[in-house]
């Protein structure tokens, strides 16, 4: 079964010069899985 979503190799960052938040975060997810991140704040 083929994923819906499929995601390589991700980054975030808030600001254009600021570290990422996130880095090298990959996933796939198929029909009828849910994914949350989160963080300290929760």
């Amino acid at each position: 079964m083929h994923p819906l979503i499929d995601v390589q190799d991700l980054q975030v960052r808030f600001g254009a010069h600021a570290a990422p938040t996130l880095k090298g975060i990959s996933f796939q997810l198929h029909q009828g899985e849910c994914l949350a991140l989160v963080g300290e704040s929760g």
